[in-house]
């Protein structure tokens, strides 16, 4: 098996479609389907069944693209340990990150990297449902960075900041009055079951903040309204900052929306102690990460020590 026909074959079951495959591997449809029956009549069995065009592995196949999918992870790490050996200032960086940590942690390193590196191109891939473990199973994606619910146990990973979930209310919301200062918290201070009425809007029970929003309910025995889910944290601190109902938030993504859109709201702190998450940068466990990774990841580490 050669890393070409491995990287082919690894193609056709992303896409389950011999076009989009070969438009992935910049070849011509023709060629790719070529290249598939030749190796399987080499092979003497189909790596694919096809039904209503589309190509699903067969037992074959999948023991195939099981050995496949390794001879490709040597082939990338060898490429990048090779362009580290051989240009050291030369290369690529595939980062997959939430849409918000995007413009927080990513926007402001990127100067500072490209003025470092000029000719290492950084593709940052964001999304607003963000699954860190299924972005690491692209083979192209070198660092994942996001909020965890719990360290993973199936990836290497990099703790960069703990930082706090707070509350957001706009900024005349009548109960703001009612916050305290309290030891041992870094904002203003307001017992959240105050807002057993007030509708909120949350983040999906699967996101990081989501999950911490349903925690303090439960602590506070609550049940408020909620008025709308959503997975984009920008979204809800903006309908907060218009008063259409309370949100939380990590404290990063609340500073960089209300620093630009005039400091609509405010932020409070929450729960019996500081509502905390902590943001990492995973990779694939034994993975190889060249210099220029391993320089993008201190940078971030030294501006989270900064902030």
């Amino acid at each position: 098996m050669e890393l070409k026909e491995a990287r082919y074959i690894l193609a056709i079951a992303r896409h389950q479609s011999i076009g989009k495959a070969a438009e992935s591997l910049y070849i011509s449809q023709p060629s790719l389907s070529k290249y598939l029956k030749n190796l399987e009549e080499r092979l003497g069995a189909p790596l694919f069944s096809r039904h209503e065009n589309r190509y699903y592995p067969t037992y074959m196949g999948e023991r195939y693209l099981h050995y496949a999918e390794q001879i490709v992870a040597c082939g990338d790490e060898w490429m990048q340990e090779y362009d580290d050996i051989a240009h050291r200032q030369r290369g690529r960086l595939n980062i997959a990150v939430p849409i918000m940590m995007g413009s927080t942690l990513i926007e402001p390193m990127l100067a500072p990297f490209h003025k470092r590196y000029p000719y290492v191109t950084l593709n940052i891939m964001e999304a607003v449902n963000f699954i860190a473990e299924n972005s690491l199973e692209i083979s192209s994606i070198d660092l994942t960075l996001y909020n965890i619910h719990e360290f993973p146990e199936t990836m290497d990973y990099q703790i960069l900041r703990s930082e706090e979930i707070v509350l957001v209310l706009h900024e005349n919301h009548p109960l703001a009055a009612k916050a305290i200062t309290r030891p041992g918290f870094r904002y203003p201070w307001l017992d959240l079951s105050l807002l057993k009425e007030e509708n909120f809007i949350l983040l999906y029970p699967d996101q990081n903040t989501g999950g911490i929003a349903l925690d303090l309910f439960k602590e506070y025995n609550i049940n408020p309204p909620i008025s709308l889910h959503t997975r984009n944290s920008s979204m809800s601190i903006h309908l907060a900052m218009d008063g259409v109902g309370a949100a939380f938030a990590p404290e990063s993504y609340f500073h960089h929306e209300n620093q630009y859109t005039g400091n609509r709201a405010l932020c409070f702190s929450v729960g019996h102690k500081p509502a905390l998450t902590t943001t990492i940068a995973a990779y694939r466990k034994n993975r190889y990460l060249p210099q220029h990774a391993r320089d993008f990841l201190e940078m971030i580490r030294e501006y989270c020590r900064e902030k």
